[in-house]
């Protein structure tokens, strides 16, 4: 970049001998033509720089977001599957509830087949005698 001399200022700047050893050291590897060159340089490098520092910054963040939200997704998927295990452990004891329900009414109708008629009327009133096993009793306490 061309900076017309005209437009430029002049300005008085004190500096530690290790940083105008710096400014040498970029004028002899033939980077800028003097010190004033090199000086704005380093500006033109700093701007360059604070504006990718930003940027970066601002990708962080979204990044950050974006890894929230995956662990908000995550646990949210996690609380489903822990709901989804209770449901198939549910599922899975079904058809031991099915089983006893199934023996105690196979039991009771063929009380009803056997009995009389007389028999049958009085059941309608009291209810059907049947006798439940112990595993039954306790597996409808347990459920209940």
């Amino acid at each position: 970049m061309k900076i017309v001399a005209s437009s430029m200022k002049k300005l008085s700047v004190s500096l530690e001998p290790e940083h105008v050893e710096r400014l040498d050291d970029r004028q002899a590897e033939g980077d800028v033509s003097s010190r004033s060159a090199a000086v704005r340089d380093i500006l033109d490098e700093y701007e360059s720089l604070r504006t990718e520092c930003e940027d970066l910054r601002d990708e962080c963040d979204n990044l950050r977001t974006r890894l929230e939200n995956r662990e908000d997704r995550i646990d949210e998927l996690e609380g489903q599957l822990a709901r989804r295990s209770q449901l198939e452990e549910k599922v899975e004891a079904l058809p031991d509830k099915i089983r006893g329900r199934e023996r105690y009414q196979e039991r009771r109708q063929r009380m009803l087949d056997e009995a009389s008629l007389g028999q049958r009327i009085k059941w309608k009133v009291t209810g059907v005698p049947v006798e439940e096993s112990k595993q039954e009793r306790s597996s409808q306490l347990r459920e209940g």
